[in-house]
Formats: structure tokens, sequence, C-alpha cells
């Protein structure tokens, strides 16, 4: 049987179709083209309206070629039927069969008894990322009730993963070829509030630095309102955990995240900056921001936008607001006009330009640690420092040739808004 797939969304669902896939190897052969398939399998996203968009289109353009090949099967598994399961069975006839279970395991087992698949299953994920990296989910759904996300809709409420579980995982995928582990939850830093054994996410990191050949360990989706000591002083002491902290502070006008529900404001947000910077040595922030909220004000979005330009964070990114059903903020009626929202995000990224200019110049003469992770269309080696996250920071792209998966030392010898030039010094 061959198979096609797509996969939409966040590294979170990235995970859950590698787990499905992985179930069916050695049952399915995988290809590269839907039109040589017998199964296309679409795992999707929903968590703002845009994403919807993309897996419904995705969707119907997978099912259009049932026209030429009408024993085609189309399944569908991912956020989109676990939040509408029952309208999509009644509007997308096209499509064969919907997987509705949070649990990517369960999943994978419906999807393997559907296919009749007589082999046995395999724990073991087909990874979709490059060999040498994979990210590793430590926790799953959401207890932050945030008032413009969908999320504890989709995925339920907030359970953390035993301790030795997701530290057997992380062996397994180093001997599988990984030697940089991103940690994701929806919120990293509320692990282990539902668990008894009151183990907390520095715990996590603790024992993800004594697992052997791991050389990179990033902390991603991390939340403002739940840092505490102990995990700063972790993050700061620990050789192998990346000086990277991806904070989603969303916005910073106290009455804006007040609105939001996000459980924090200005001043604690500010002082948890400045302690993490004075604690890690050479840290990178990571944050993102929600501009055309319901109620931003033009001084709201004045007042963000000094802050960002007075922070200087060394990556940012900003969306837009999207109104979701069902959610508390969903019900407002206090609109922000579309063409006001991308103003203001096109303002933040205009200044963020210039602050990631500035800060990329002053690399210029450095030399710092990348991993290599493809090699471009040029030839050239295209890398990360240890400051950037796959997918969605900066490049490093290397003067010559080295093997994908590899760590170097370089010097920085050129640079520009997003990406540096480098000189590979020697492979380490």
């Amino acid at each position: 049987m061959k198979l096609f797939y797509v996969s939409l969304g966040c590294p979170k669902n990235s995970i859950d179709l590698e787990t499905i896939l992985g179930h069916l190897s050695g049952s399915i052969d995988y290809v590269d083209r839907p039109e040589q398939a017998d199964v296309v399998l679409v795992n999707t996203c929903a968590f703002i309206n845009a994403a919807k968009q993309e897996s419904i289109e995705t969707i119907l353009e997978l099912a259009a070629y049932k026209k030429e090949k009408p024993e085609l099967k189309v399944l569908v598994a991912g956020c989109l039927p676990q939040r509408y399961r029952d309208e999509l069975a009644q509007e997308m006839v096209e499509v064969d069969a919907f997987f509705n279970h949070r649990d990517a395991q369960r999943t994978a087992a419906q999807v393997r008894d559907y296919l009749a698949c007589n082999n046995a299953a395999s724990n073991k994920r087909h990874r979709l990322t490059p060999r040498h990296y994979a990210y590793l989910r430590i926790a799953d759904g959401c207890d932050n009730r945030c008032t413009y996300c969908a999320i504890p809709l989709i995925k339920g409420g907030y359970h953390s993963r035993p301790l030795p579980e997701i530290v057997a995982e992380a062996e397994e995928l180093v001997r599988d070829g990984a030697r940089e582990l991103l940690l994701v939850a929806q919120d990293t830093t509320q692990y282990g509030t539902d668990l008894q054994a009151q183990q907390r996410l520095h715990h996590v990191l603790q024992a993800l630095q004594q697992v052997r050949d791991v050389r990179w360990i990033r902390l991603l989706y991390t939340h403002p309102a739940h840092w505490y000591p102990e995990l700063i002083e972790t993050v700061a002491g620990l050789e192998k955990v990346v000086p990277y902290v991806d904070l989603p502070i969303q916005h910073i006008s106290s009455r804006v995240i007040k609105a939001m529900g996000r459980k924090t404001d200005r001043r604690h947000i500010e002082r948890l900056i400045e302690e993490l910077r004075n604690k890690i040595p050479d840290l990178a922030i990571r944050t993102t921001l929600i501009v055309g909220f319901p109620g931003e004000s033009e001084s709201d979005f004045a007042e963000l936008r000094q802050f960002v330009a007075a922070t200087a964070f060394e990556r940012l990114g900003v969306f837009t607001y999207s109104q979701e059903e069902n959610t508390v903020a969903g019900g407002w009626e206090d609109a922000i006009p579309e063409a006001v929202k991308q103003a203001r995000q096109a303002e933040l990224m205009e200044i963020q330009a210039d602050i990631s200019c500035e800060r990329n110049q002053a690399m210029i003469g450095r030399q710092f640690e990348v991993v290599v992770d493809e090699i471009g269309e040029e030839g050239h080696a295209i890398a990360r420092s240890r400051w950037d996250a796959p997918e969605i920071d900066n490049t490093v792209i290397l003067d010559s040739r080295a093997q994908t998966g590899a760590f170097a030392l370089v010097t920085c010898t050129a640079a520009d808004i997003y990406d540096l030039r480098a000189h590979i010094d020697k492979i380490v």
C-alpha cells in the first residue's frame, strides 16, 4: 500500500504524524506525489482561521485526485477533526475517514485498523525532521485559558508525561541520530504541576543533560507567568542547554495582557527579561506578539512599539489577532479593522528588522558554534547557531560544504537582516 502524507501546523503536530507513520512502518510504502498513492493522510492544524483554511484547502486539493482514481482513500487526522469532527463529516463527503483522538498513539492504532495493517506496530517515530534534530514533547493540553486561544478546546487540559518516559524517548531519538532535542508542549514551563512526583521542568533538563550524545537542548514554548528561580539557574548552569529562550509575551500593555487572560503584567515581564539576561550568559530571547486584539487602542500599540524598540529582542515574530469561535474573546465585538492589524504588524516588523540587522552586524568577526541543517542549491552548507531554532530563526550560510548534521566552529564574515555568512574554522 502506497501512502502520501501532508503535515500542517506546529512541531507538536509533526510529532503526532511521526508517531502515526511510525506505527504504519512495514505495512506502507511512502511516496512523494499524491498521484502515486493508494492512501493520502492529512494531519491538520486548526489553531487560527488561516490554519483552518489551509487544512481545508489541502484536503480538497488531495481529494480531487479521486476524479482520476476513485479508489483513493483520503484520511484526515489532527486538530481539525478534533475540533470539528461532526461538521466535517457532514460537509466533506470526499473524506473517507476522520480520526479525532487527541492521543497520537490511539490515532495510530485507529489508522492501522482502518488500513488493515497486519504486521506488528512499531513505537519508533518516522522522523520528518533532518536526522540530527528532533522535537521532544514533554506535555500536552493547556490550562492557561487565554481568552483568544482555542488550544484547550482542541487538546483539553494540561497533562505532563512521566519523566522516565521522556528520558526513554530522548534516548531512542539519540540512537536514531538526534544531537539536538527541542522541548515542546503548549506550555513547557508548566511541566509537572499536575504530577504527584513533584518534578518540574528543571528536573527534565537535568535528566536530559545526562543523556549521552545529546549536544544541544533547546527550550521552546515557555510562559512568562510560569518561570521560577530553579529553572533559570538550571538553564544558566547546564552545558547542553543552549542559551535560547522562547518566551511569547503576546503584548506589553498590562490592560491588553489582562484582557488576554495571560496571568501576568508589564512589570513582571520586564523583571523576568532582565533576570534572564542577567543570569543566562549570551542569551537570545525569542518572543511573539499579537496585534489587533479586541480593544487594543492606539496608546496600547504605542506602548508596545516603544517596548519592542527599547527591549531589542534577539528574535521576534508578530501575528495579527484571529477571532476564534467558542473562545472568550471570540464573542467580543470591539474588533480592530484588518487593515489596522496589518499596518501594526508591519510597523513592528520594520522596527525589529533594524534591531536584527544591528545585532547581526555585531556578529562579524565573532567565532561561534553552528550545526549544519542542509546543503543549499549552490552547494554551500546552511547552518544554525545556538541562538536559532529550526525554520523560524536566522540561518548561517557557510563558505564551503559540510556534512548535514555536523557541528562546526565558524567565524562570521558578513551579515544582513536575518542571515549571517561565515567561514568554517573546524568541524567539532
